[in-house]
């Protein structure tokens, strides 16, 4: 009987016996990440199985660890174990996402981009909560003249009243007062200051309403008839007007508005049928 028992039970031992082995190697240094104080010395741990790295210029009785990529000490603030140029380390603080700033700069990663610290921040991004780590991330910062993505300008955008508008496939969509920017470049004859986020794939302003046309390449198309007065949400991939039902840039065909109501991803139905993707499939009765 223990002959039999210790037949049919060692695969699962050795399986075991594997598991726990890994898990003790994986809460070793190859684990690790960021920096850490070793013997007197500041080191980085960055990749998997992680590599070790001393950050020579740095003060390891001063230091402090910010986060992961992100560190100070008495004379230099540093982005992955490299010293931020012109950092203030007084003063430094980490923002969000690449950015962070000092009482005199902005800084994207280890890059100044603006010299109006006092007044450089991200713009918020409504998909973005402490419990939420959205796919689009904080793409976007500012100060009082200018608006960044990364270490680039975004021309001629304002940055009192830019604002970040999450989409449901990451593309970044944008707008202030004046414009309305998809993928970073102005939407031409679109008003900023009344633009908004109808749903996922319908915006208007105070002129139109367009419907984002999904394929190989996306472009946004008006919708024609619109009466923009009642145009608005049925819950996050459709919208109605008054008198009809729309997806993308189309009408639903034979959708009632009254009675429409978004069930599951893309799919719908009303008092007639259900619909997928703005096609009617089958009737309710």
């Amino acid at each position: 009987m223990n002959f039999l028992l210790k037949k049919v039970f060692a695969p699962f031992a050795s399986i075991a016996f594997t598991l726990i082995g890994l898990l003790v190697v994986g809460c070793g240094e190859s684990s690790r990440r960021g920096y850490r104080i070793e013997k007197g010395e500041v080191v980085m741990y960055r990749g998997w199985p992680a590599t070790r790295s001393i950050v020579d210029s740095a003060d390891a009785e001063s230091f402090t660890v910010i986060n992961d990529e992100y560190g100070k000490d008495k004379n230099h603030a540093f982005y992955i174990g490299k010293i931020i140029p012109d950092a203030d380390p007084a003063t430094f603080e980490y923002l969000a996402s690449a950015y962070s700033r000092d009482k005199h700069n902005g800084y994207s990663r280890d890059e100044r981009i603006s010299n109006d610290g006092t007044h450089f921040s991200f713009v918020p991004n409504p998909n973005e909560t402490p419990v939420h780590i959205s796919a689009e991330g904080i793409p976007y910062a500012r100060d009082r003249y200018r608006v960044y993505k990364d270490t680039f300008i975004i021309e001629g955008a304002d940055p009192s009243t830019f604002v970040f508008v999450p989409m449901f496939n990451g593309s970044y969509l944008t707008h202030d007062r004046r414009r309305v920017y998809f993928q970073d470049r102005p939407i031409e004859g679109v008003d900023g200051a009344t633009f908004r986020k109808v749903s996922d794939f319908n915006f208007s302003d105070k002129h139109t309403a367009w419907g984002l046309v999904l394929g190989k390449d996306l472009y946004w198309s008006p919708i024609e008839a619109v009466d923009l007065a009642t145009f608005s949400s049925i819950g996050k991939y459709y919208a109605k007007d008054k008198e009809r039902v729309y997806f993308s840039n189309y009408a639903v065909k034979g959708a009632d508005p009254a009675t429409f109501e978004e069930t599951t991803y893309l799919q719908a139905r009303d008092k007639h049928r259900t619909y997928s993707s703005g096609y009617g499939a089958t009737n309710q009765n």
